[in-house]
């Protein structure tokens, strides 16, 4: 049987009337283009269901609102409380609508199978319920709520540019609940707005959901987010909250290639991560590409922490920034593949931070700055060849730590740590900052620069060949410098310039060594130990006071066969040794 309802019909039955109580509506056509309403009024436990089979079909107009006449809506219920209203349509080209208003403690459904569908629902008032399941192509779903407590569920399944969005507002006392659920979907779009505090959200999105995009913006306290996108290449997802104590987690993978994740949070102890990751092969053999983004900006805040992990790719890029006078922050950052690159940033205050970067793979590189950032650590471990590393310490960062540790071949570290007048608040600077750069491997490189300051540390270690290590200190006083290199080819270069009380010491073992230490101020210590062939070792100092130390072991092969030590000190009350065991050694010492 078909029937059609108009506004006409409608009005001498059902609409615009106020409903007694427990009342029931139910309206069912099957055809084509048919149209049903139905509204009830301060009508407590009422219920109305819409049944529709067929295409084009009108059950209200999707966005009608209760002060819009003329867009009225497929299931109206106002001034009521534990209420139900349900729209079940089959076919394409479909509209549903609800909207509960004033109405506490009730729910509302929409099931749509077919193409082109629209479904809506708006609900004012507490504890409402809405959830909405579409199947098909090219639909739409939309949850509007005010209030505190509330849910809406979307659910999506085998469909291609489909959207679902939730907007929930003033969720202060007790927080509402957004699921967004899209399975076997491409080019899908699923988007949540919260405003309030205890909001939570979770947008899922998997099963070859490829081209997918998740968008959550929150705003308030105790919030979370998690958006899972899995084997959803080439999709995307961003995350904004606002605020204080929010957590946001972005999934994709595996099968994530090619997809960008953002965390952008404001606020005091917030929570950022993302986890990236891709396969072996797509489905039907293509060769997995990886060529994920990751990126979690904080600002304005402390105590926040920001993670990204990436695995089985090439061609990453994971990014943390930090910044906006906050302390107590933390990043790290994880990938494992070829050809990836990290950057994390800690500004503008940023004191008491801490910054990790783990690689694994080749021809990865790292890089880490912390500006402003005392009492603060960096750390960067890489595992294969080829990687570079790279760490600024910068303004007022004393009192932090820079490490680097290196396995592999071709590997570079740079460290670069320096302090300033003055503290924030008129206090002297301080220093006491410790760098420490190990490698092992060939063709290895390490700058560790550390400056204005005192109580500096920094420990190079080297294991492998061809390796060039410069330290230089410069200013401040009570400095350390310790360079181990072990293997052939090696060159170590300390530099302490205008350093009281400080010391310097080169070991090398292993073949065509060369160490050099040139120290300038009062009450230094220069220590050079070389086992192995040819080697070459320099010391100067100017200034009162100091030792210098050089010992040899060896015979030497080539360059005139040299083991040769020379040390040259200028001041006064200067102590100086040189001992060598082997042949054909040159010893100079020259004090002035």
């Amino acid at each position: 049987m078909k029937i059609k309802l108009t506004a006409l019909a409608l009005g001498i039955g059902l609409a615009y009337a106020a409903a007694p109580a427990f009342a029931d509506v139910s309206i069912s056509s099957t055809g084509s283009a048919n149209t049903a309403f139905a509204e009830q009024n301060a009508a407590t436990a009422a219920t109305a269901t819409i049944t529709q089979n067929g295409n084009g079909n009108q059950a209200g107009i999707p966005g009608a609102t209760p002060d819009d006449p003329a867009a009225i809506p497929g299931i109206l219920q106002k001034n009521s409380d534990t209420v139900s209203a349900s729209i079940s349509q089959n076919g394409d080209t479909n509209t549903g609508s609800i909207i509960q208003d004033s109405a506490n403690n009730s729910n509302a459904s929409a099931d749509q199978s077919g193409n082109g569908n629209l479904a809506s629902t708006l609900q004012t008032g507490d504890a409402l319920n809405t959830a909405i399941t579409q199947s098909g192509n090219s639909n739409s779903a939309t949850v509007t709520q005010t209030g505190a407590n509330q849910t809406a569920t979307i659910s999506t399944t085998n469909s291609t540019g489909s959207s679902a969005s939730v907007l929930q507002s003033d969720g202060l006392a007790v927080g509402n609940t957004a699921t967004i659920n899209q399975d076997s979907v491409q080019n899908q779009s699923a988007s949540v707005v919260q405003s309030g505090n205890n909001q939570n959200t979770a947008i899922t999105q998997n099963l070859d959901a490829m081209q997918g995009s998740a968008t959550v913006m929150q705003s308030g306290d105790s919030n979370s987010t998690t958006v899972s996108q899995s084997n959803t290449w080439y999709s995307h997802a961003y995350v904004t909250q606002a605020d204080t104590l929010n957590t946001a987690s972005i999934s994709q993978g595996p099968l994530g290639d090619y997809s960008t994740a953002t965390i952008n949070q404001t606020g005091t102890n917030q929570n950022a991560g993302i986890s990236q990751s891709g396969a072996t092969v797509f489905p039907g053999g293509a060769v997995s590409q990886g060529l994920y983004q990751a990126s979690v900006l904080q600002t304005g805040g402390h105590d926040n922490a920001g993670n990204v992990t990436q695995s089985d790719g090439y061609n990453d890029a994971g990014t943390i920034v930090q910044n906006g006078g906050a302390y107590n922050e933390t990043a790290a950052i994880t990938q494992s593949g070829n050809d990836s690159n990290a950057d994390i940033t800690q500004t503008s205050g940023s004191h008491d931070g801490s910054a990790t970067v783990g690689q694994a793979g080749d021809n990865n590189a790292a890089h880490v700055l912390q500006q402003d950032t005392w009492f603060s650590n960096a750390t960067v471990s890489q595992n294969g060849s080829a990687n570079t590393a790279n760490v600024t310490q910068g303004g007022l960062a004393d009192s932090s730590t820079a490490s680097v540790d290196q396995s592999g071949s071709n590997e570079a570290a740079t460290v670069s740590q320096s302090g300033g007048p003055l503290y924030v608040g008129g206090g002297s600077y301080q220093g006491n900052y410790q760098a420490a750069v190990t490698q092992s491997g060939d063709d290895n490189t390490a700058t560790v620069t550390q400056s204005n300051s005192y109580a500096d540390i920094a420990n190079v270690g080297q294991d492998g060949s061809f390796q060039t290590a410069t330290v230089l200190q410069a200013g401040g006083n009570t400095n350390t410098a310790d360079v181990s290199q072990q293997g052939s080819y090696n060159l170590a270069s300390v530099d302490q310039s205008g350093s009281t009380n400080s010391g310097a010491t080169i070991s090398q073992g292993g073949n065509n060594n060369d160490g050099s230490i040139n120290q300038g101020g009062n009450l230094l210590n220069a220590s050079i130990t070389q086992s192995g062939d040819w080697s070459y070792a320099d010391i100067a100092q100017v200034g009162g006071g100091s030792i210098a130390t050089i010992t040899q072991n060896g015979d030497g092969t080539s360059l005139a066969t040299r083991n040769s030590a020379a040390i040259l000190q200028n001041g006064s009350g200067f102590v100086a040794s040189v001992a060598q065991s082997g042949n054909s050694n040159v010893a100079a010492i020259w004090q002035h």
